[in-house]
């Protein structure tokens, strides 16, 4: 089994793989194993025998697909949504697991050779509280922004942050006030908060901001997806902007995962330093 055209970018993969069985009656290979994000690993396992039918001989082969946590102490949960063409394989899903190797397809082929392409998201906590995102009537704290505040849900915004959950459950002047200023932050942004934290969406724009929300308040689930989502953008034009923004901030999901991009040569150094060069 041999890996070729492998190309990673932040959440995604893509790569060719191929096969060629000898003839020996038994035999088992692994592809190496393809990290993702930095939190998550994609392994491929062929199993093939050679059997005599009375007449030739045929290659009975078993491919197998297994999606792994890289740390145990990694508390969310991910999925991955694996494609191959010559596979006939569309979007089927995976959540990682235990490790367990799960059968994706069989063919009776020699040689054969496919494609790989697989797309991994963080799976946002369970959340109920998609009917109150426009209730006004028990809205009972207010986050202030630099140019306007957001009306939210004590319960709701402890539930979604230990940070916040701290505050509000303890002797904090912002929890007798019933509101805290968020500096330097504008009313988009906490909206954009809101909206993930009550409905688990993210917006287009603004994803480095609410990122930064996300560090500082301990949300896990909707900071790497906010890493997987910027990452999708990063190209020779912007890396370095994005390293240096990562560094400054402290942001290690999103560095690792800029420099893993450029590790796997789906950014090029030369075509970053090109890039700068023509900026100076």
């Amino acid at each position: 089994m041999e890996t070729k055209e492998l190309v990673q970018k932040g959440n995604s993969l893509e790569a060719k793989v191929s096969v060629t069985n000898y003839n020996s009656p038994f035999a088992t290979r692994t592809s190496p194993e393809f990290v993702i994000s930095g939190v998550a690993v994609l392994q491929l396992k062929l199993i093939a025998a050679l059997v005599n039918n009375g007449h030739t001989n045929v290659h009975n082969n078993l491919i197998f697909v297994r999606f792994v946590k890289r740390r145990a102490n990694d508390d969310l949960t991910y999925t991955m949504k694996f494609s191959s063409v010559e596979l006939a394989i569309a979007n089927k899903s995976f959540t990682s697991d235990d490790g367990t190797w799960h059968l994706i397809h069989e063919n009776k082929k020699q040689q054969f050779t496919f494609d790989v392409a697989a797309c991994m998201e963080a799976v946002p906590c369970a959340s109920s509280f998609a009917s109150l995102h426009d209730d006004a009537e028990l809205t009972d704290f207010e986050l202030r922004g630099e140019d306007g505040s957001v009306h939210v849900h004590r319960a709701v915004l402890a539930a979604a942050s230990p940070v916040l959950r701290r505050m509000l459950g303890g002797a904090w002047r912002e929890t007798a006030e019933g509101r805290v200023d968020v500096p330097g932050t504008s009313r988009a942004t906490l909206q954009h908060l809101k909206d993930y934290v009550y409905l688990h969406s993210l917006p287009d724009v603004g994803l480095e901001q609410l990122l930064l929300l996300a560090a500082y308040y301990m949300m896990p689930d909707l900071e790497q997806r906010c890493v997987d989502r910027l990452v999708r953008c990063v190209g020779a034009h912007n890396a370095c902007d994005v390293i240096e923004f990562a560094a400054k901030h402290k942001l290690t999901r999103l560095l690792l995962a800029v420099l893993e991009c450029v590790q796997s040569g789906a950014v090029s150094v030369t075509a970053m330093r090109d890039h700068l060069a023509l900026a100076n």
